[in-house]
């Protein structure tokens, strides 16, 4: 500084000195400017960077600005399964890793027809029974307890097959474990049960800005998305089969399986856990001649009797009826979440599927992205050189833009079936919009006389979507989530579609206050069961099904009573009754008559202790321990599904997703970028100052 002050010195009495002064000024301010920026640089570099995590982890980012590694996750997921109900337990784990007091937001996907009914907190030694509340005051019991310092959990039900958990007041060191129940209600489909647990949550394609009165902030799902693996899952089955099984697989991940009795099984994950990145199914085929042909198992309960009534009807083509000549309609998603493994499955599929026309039917094609094209103006015969020429131009669609899939299922719809033939669309797509209510609309108000058919592309595919389009539009719902299955799934639907249907079904039960679901009864294709779920008060001893099948009419009678009551009929019913209303409230017109409705949902899901879309379990524990009022909040990182990349999003949605939506207080700038500018303001003060005295 002696030397800086001698030079200072002699410019005062020498503008010839000016020059140097400056050059000296001008190495003063760089040498302080780049100085902190090599400081801040190097400090960086020696902290971990949440997008090089290759662990399950969680991140806060603290106010100077550096990422801090905090929240670990593990999640354990038990099954419980008997006849066609299945009992689940999924305990997901939760460390603060870090010296911050924490809350942590987690979103994962469960079936859509779970039915969650416990919620419990474990923290330490201590366990927090989670309470049915209406979501607004649920939500305020969580908010009202993470203010006043206390431990406390919310589960929420963000969309059919979404939900959510948070954790508020996590300490420093600290270990929570939620525990969450549900019930779910098996699918039997080609001779097989499937037990199916999704495990990861997709990036949703925002479709509409239209936002319905139901559909507000408060039940969107924003994901953040890792580029490494996290979240790793360790599942286990306990399998009571009820007769001998010709098949026990693991369809995406290997299994070990232990048999602990002649009709009992005990299933685990090989390799001991899976990374949540696709979904898990578990397969089971009955041997022959113990395929079930009808079931029926019943509850008491609070005055009422439940029943779950499944019936598999016989060979249908037994009963010499033909299939009319058909217009087969494709649609095909190209979106950009179709990239990679699942565009090849599809391609794959809708190749097959064109390979099993009959010379009399006809056929056309529509894809999709963020416009909508087809293959002809009108169905075309299914002829080889027609679909040599169709075959050709699938090979060359390819996966980008967004999933704007409305004008599509317009397009397909628009037509009605001519005199004496069938027409059938088939939906192949990965479903992840959030935009379902409008497509519903849509099939409810277009389908006719049209049958649609969805069939779910990828790892991870928005099931809720996919199997409740299919119902509304009178056909079924087929998964395909390996490249492997696509010539069996394909097959066996389309076996289907060439086989008559049982419609116009009608169920005939006597009794008081009785309701059914779903209602009404779906048609019901080859190798397809009727499950119905029905409450009541002094039910009659049978049930009576009729149907029509071509020109002939069927009908089969069941006993209802096997003198045996079955936990879980009940938890079953309720999650169908508020399906059901849910759907109600969509097409109710006016805001009283919505109201109404949810009413009507609020009152079922309290009486059955389940959370709905205004229902949610909170847990809160009586003792405050975080008296500092300081907390970070986080946004627990999901993976992307099996197949997808971050090339096939858009670059704005990757950014988002790479940088986790922290929901942390910051300010503008970390305070290490403060000193920074600050300096550099400081030292062009400093040459601006000493050039107006010399001059």
């Amino acid at each position: 500084m002696t030397t800086i002050a001698a030079e200072l010195y002699t410019a005062k009495h020498s503008h010839s000195r000016m020059p140097a002064l400056l050059r000296l000024l001008g190495a003063l301010a760089l040498y302080i400017c780049f100085g902190l920026l090599a400081e801040y640089a190097y400090a960086n570099n020696n902290e971990l960077n949440p997008l090089e995590s290759t662990h399950g982890s969680v991140w806060l980012l603290a106010e100077n600005g550096i990422y801090v590694n905090t929240l670990l996750l593990k999640t354990d997921a038990s099954f419980d399964v008997s006849g066609m109900i299945a009992r689940a337990t999924v305990k997901q784990h939760f460390k603060n890793n870090s010296s911050f007091w924490a809350e942590a937001i987690y979103v994962f996907p469960l079936p859509e027809n779970a039915a969650v009914d416990h919620f419990k907190l474990r923290i330490g030694e201590r366990l927090i029974e989670g309470q049915i509340q209406e979501r607004a005051q649920a939500k305020k019991t969580y908010e009202t307890a993470k203010n006043e310092g206390k431990q406390a959990g919310l589960v929420e039900q963000q969309r059919a097959n979404i939900f959510t958990t948070s954790l508020a007041n996590i300490a420093p060191g600290e270990e929570i474990t939620v525990e969450i129940e549900y019930q779910q209600t098996l699918d039997y489909k080609d001779g097989r049960y499937r037990l199916r647990f999704p495990m990861v949550v997709g990036p949703r394609f925002n479709a509409s800005s239209h936002i319905m009165p139901d559909d507000s902030n408060d039940t969107d799902v924003n994901t953040a998305i890792s580029n490494s693996m996290v979240n790793p899952v360790y599942i286990h089955v306990s399998l009571d089969a009820g007769v001998p099984l010709a098949e026990l697989d693991s369809t995406y991940h290997a299994i070990d399986i232990k048999q602990t009795d002649p009709h009992r099984y005990s299933i685990a994950l090989a390799p001991g856990k899976a990374f949540a990145n696709r979904d898990f199914e578990l397969v089971w085929h009955p041997e022959l001649g113990h395929q079930p042909q009808t079931a029926v198992f019943t509850e008491q309960h609070n005055g009422y009797e439940y029943a779950l009534l499944s019936v598999l009807p016989p060979d249908l083509r037994s009963l010499g009826q033909k299939l009319l000549p058909r217009d087969v309609v494709f649609i095909l998603d190209v979106s950009g979440s179709m990239g990679g493994t699942s565009i090849e499955q599809a391609r794959a599929s809708l190749i097959q599927a064109l390979g099993r026309l009959k010379a009399e039917d006809r056929f056309n094609i529509i894809w999709f992205n963020d416009r909508s094209e087809r293959l002809y103006p009108h169905a075309m015969p299914a002829t080889s050189h027609n679909i040599q020429y169709a075959s050709a131009i699938i090979n060359n669609l390819n996966a980008s833009g967004g999933t704007v899939m409305l004008p599509a299922l317009a397009l397909a719809l628009n037509e009605q079936p001519d005199l004496y033939r069938v027409r059938q669309i088939i939906f192949l797509t990965d479903g992840n919009v959030d935009n379902e209510h409008e497509l519903f609309a849509v099939i409810n108000e277009q389908l006719g006389d049209n049958r649609l058919f969805t069939v779910g592309i990828g790892s991870a595919p928005n099931s809720y979507f996919m199997r409740k389009a299919a119902r509304a539009g009178r056909g079924s719902f087929t998964y395909i989530g390996d490249i492997d299955e696509v010539q069996q799934k394909t097959d066996a639907l389309l076996e289907k579609l060439e086989s008559p249907a049982l419609v116009n079904i009608d169920m005939r039960i006597e009794g008081l206050d009785v309701e059914s679901f779903p209602d009404p009864v779906p048609d019901l294709y080859l190798g397809e069961p009727l499950t119905v779920l029905i409450r009541g008060k002094q039910l009659g001893n049978s049930i009576s099904l009729y149907g029509d099948y071509g020109e002939s009419d069927w009908q089969q009678k069941l006993e209802l009573f096997d003198g045996i009551d079955h936990s879980g009929i009940r938890t079953a019913w309720a999650r169908n009754k508020i399906a059901f209303l849910l759907e109600q409230r969509h097409d109710a017109e006016t805001e009283n008559h919505r109201d109404a409705l949810k009413n009507k949902i609020v009152q079922t899901s309290i009486e059955h202790h389940l959370v709905s879309r205004f229902t949610s379990l909170v847990a809160v524990d009586v003792t405050p321990v975080n008296n500092s009022g300081l907390l970070y909040s986080e946004k627990l990182k999901t993976n992307l599904p099996h197949g997808w990349t971050l090339g096939q999003l858009k670059q704005p949605a990757r950014q988002q997703m790479l940088m986790a939506q922290l929901n942390l207080p910051q300010t503008a700038t970390s305070a290490s970028w403060h000193m920074i500018i600050a300096s550099m303001l400081f030292a062009l003060a400093m040459v601006f100052y000493l050039w107006r005295k010399l001059i």
